[in-house]
């Protein structure tokens, strides 16, 4: 299962549900206890060895601290509101650009294993505020999707999203199975997330990543199911041809899968911390996505110039408006300069969490306080 080499168990998490079952399903790799996390410390920060070390590497640790917790966002760019369970961290498939690469100090695709944990933190999260819609998701950290054969998360997260009718589970993905989870539709709760990019940079830079047309394949079968979908188009990659590819993916996306099935797509350009940039070089000299000029924003990341993103970010929300003028389109942490170049305007960061909330759950009211003042601009 992706390669994996070794299995390394935390004391603590020895006897845990969960690693009971992923030692049962790895049962041809010995597995190591280890006193705790830091024993795999091997080297601060990691080289780039450690990480490639890492995507062979399991760990299965208990969580120290809260699994829910807000999307990380800057308060000089609107954030959509998106909640995080982080159960997991780190990723098997090798994105050149992923960020994560400079994230984690530990080289493992850490699993934590305290479900009872996680089931009661959700539980009386969703309890103290009945009324209010929670996007909820575990793939800011890992992708949602990749080690679900092995860990069989997905099954027990949307069994529990049922039983609240305000809650929302996003399952972000590059990730291609979704078999085993079809029967579990239908429920438009549930949305079925893929990450897109071109061709070109899936080949050349999403290693080990499913092709563009098993992603699209995999988001019709959920449809088809009864889930809803949303795509991320994020990093989108300058270079010479990008127009005509990208214009290429938003027309195989709709021809894939109906618009109405689409509760939003989000647009976000390639960043990364001015680091990532050695460790790019060294463990994939080949790519040339971070040799473009770069900007460092107010964020710390590197960006291309504001010029460049609004020219992407317009032309992309054009091909599919084209398309489907009803699907939501939302900028992924850009600044109120850049909503107002490709929008016309620029919302506060709690009225585009509403505006999402409105596209997850059309039929329910929203929960308001008394001083809540949010206004009713369409995003187009």
């Amino acid at each position: 299962m992706f390669g994996l080499k070794r299995l390394y168990i935390e004391k603590a998490a020895q006897h845990d549900e969960v690693t009971r079952e992923v030692r049962h399903r790895l049962v041809h790799l010995p597995a190591q206890i280890i006193p705790g996390k830091e024993a795999l410390r091997l080297h601060s920060p990691l080289t780039p060895q450690d990480i490639s070390w890492a995507k062979e590497t399991l760990l299965l640790a208990r969580q120290q601290g809260p699994f829910w917790r807000g999307c990380p966002g800057t308060k000089e760019y609107i954030c959509c509101g998106y909640q995080i369970l982080q159960v997991m961290t780190n990723c098997p498939m090798d994105c050149s650009y992923c960020i994560l690469q400079a994230y984690f100090n530990l080289p493992a695709l850490t699993v934590f294993t305290n479900w009872e944990d996680l089931w009661g933190e959700m539980e009386a999260k969703l309890a103290a505020r009945p009324g209010k819609i929670q996007r909820l998701g575990t793939g800011e950290f890992g992708d949602s999707l990749a080690l679900d054969d092995l860990l069989g998360l997905n099954r027990q997260l949307i069994a529990f999203i049922s039983r609240w009718p305000h809650a929302i589970l996003e399952i972000k993905t590059k990730w291609h199975r979704v078999e085993p989870l079809l029967p579990l539709g239908p429920n438009p709760r549930v949305i079925f997330a893929w990450s897109l990019n071109t061709p070109r940079l899936i080949r050349q830079e999403e290693h080990g990543a499913p092709p563009l047309e098993a992603r699209l394949a995999a988001a019709q079968k959920c449809a088809q199911a009864g889930f809803r979908l949303a795509f991320h188009f994020d990093p989108l990659i300058y270079y010479p041809d990008w127009e005509k590819d990208y214009h290429g993916v938003v027309a195989r996306l709709f021809a894939a899968v109906p618009a109405e099935a689409i509760a939003w797509i989000s647009l976000g350009a390639l960043r990364y911390m001015p680091f990532l940039k050695n460790i790019m070089r060294q463990r994939f000299p080949a790519s040339r996505i971070a040799e473009e000029e770069f900007i460092t924003a107010l964020d710390g990341k590197k960006r291309y110039f504001k010029t460049l993103r609004a020219e992407m970010f317009s032309r992309l929300r054009q091909w599919i408006a084209a398309q489907a003028p009803e699907v939501f389109v939302y900028l992924c942490m850009e600044s109120p300069w850049m909503w107002r170049q490709v929008f016309g305007y620029a919302p506060e960061s709690q009225e585009l969490s509403r505006r999402l909330d409105e596209r997850a759950l059309p039929h329910l009211p929203l929960e308001k306080s008394s001083d809540e003042q949010v206004s009713c601009l369409k995003i187009l």
